[in-house]
């Protein structure tokens, strides 16, 4: 379970909706959890030197005291805060993310083309992210239960098994661990196809081969989490359609995103970032960079004589 939870702000519905996904978690955290509202003023939106007052820049997206009164009312055990500050978006939301912050962003259905919707900050902070990043629909659909994570053996996908299986505790709910795969391409040159390579012993060969993936990890997870329900799946299709279709529909899907190239930390990878274009259900995103040491968080600016980070309730 995450220590502090940072929501990105900007007024907007989306936002909004992230927001109220992020306090129904936090009401479930231990007291003093750290909840802030992080309102990033772009920088090629601010003029530096204008005459004007640094803090009524923006300041019609900018968290108002009603919005911050409104998540200590329902936080009453958490320290709620806000604070604004003057960057690069995707940078600056960066350095809020470490192993024990949860940074929170919501986003619209996708309505352009895929590349271009890959390029949307949520994906390219949750690409370089330093701990796990929730993208949050504004619309969920469907009746929704349990935690479900996709694992294929690797260590990104183990640590987000391990923090999908702390998010199914914190719920009270199932984590069902799900290995999707396909047959290999014919054109792979490590396997030699005929008429008699793809039979039924052979599938189930290979079936049987990523259910101990699956399998391997479900035992990972009980040894750390000896009281929750885990259940390993082996699903014969496509990853994003397996973990979004999950029966019964999951409530949270958890993926890890492994970055092999300096594209890549810019991008997320291939499941990852179709599940993002194709969103219905809020998604965790858990960077191979997440073991990383994080940087400082970001400064705060004036608004109007007063900081913009307010004092704790």
């Amino acid at each position: 379970m995450s220590e502090r939870t940072v929501v990105a702000w900007d007024g907007s519905a989306t936002c909004r909706a992230a927001v109220d996904w992020a306090i129904d978690r936090a009401r479930r955290e231990d007291d003093g959890h750290e909840f802030e509202l992080a309102h990033v003023i772009d920088e090629i939106t601010y003029v530096s030197g204008d005459p004007g007052d640094p803090g009524a820049y923006d300041t019609a997206t900018a968290p108002s005291p009603d919005d911050v009164d409104r998540v200590r009312r329902l936080l009453p055990r958490a320290t709620v805060s806000s604070r604004s500050v003057i960057g690069d978006p995707v940078t600056t939301l960066r350095r809020y993310t470490d192993p024990d912050t949860l940074l929170v962003i919501g986003t619209e259905a996708r309505t352009v083309p895929h590349l271009r919707f890959s390029w949307s900050v949520g994906s390219r902070v949750a690409a370089r992210a330093l701990g796990p990043v929730a993208i949050i629909p504004r619309r969920v659909t469907g009746i929704r239960s349990g935690v479900v994570a996709g694992v294929d053996g690797s260590p990104a996908s183990l640590r987000a098994a391990l923090l999908a299986a702390s998010e199914a505790q914190l719920r009270d709910v199932e984590l069902r661990l799900v290995n999707a795969w396909l047959e290999p391409p014919l054109w792979q040159e490590a396997y030699v196809f005929d008429d008699e390579t793809i039979d039924d012993d052979y599938l189930d060969e290979v079936t049987r081969q990523h259910q101990q993936i699956a399998s391997d990890a479900a035992a990972v997870v009980r040894d750390a989490f000896p009281l929750l329900t885990v259940t390993a799946q082996a699903v014969h299709g496509y990853t994003v359609r397996s973990l979004l279709l999950a029966s019964p529909l999951p409530e949270l899907v958890v993926v890890g995103c492994r970055s092999r190239s300096t594209l890549s930390r810019l991008l997320l990878g291939s499941a990852s970032r179709e599940l993002i274009q194709n969103l219905d259900v809020p998604v965790v995103v858990v960077s191979d960079r997440v073991h990383d040491a994080a940087p400082g968080r970001p400064p705060t600016i004036e608004h109007g004589g007063r900081r913009s980070t307010d004092s704790p309730a």
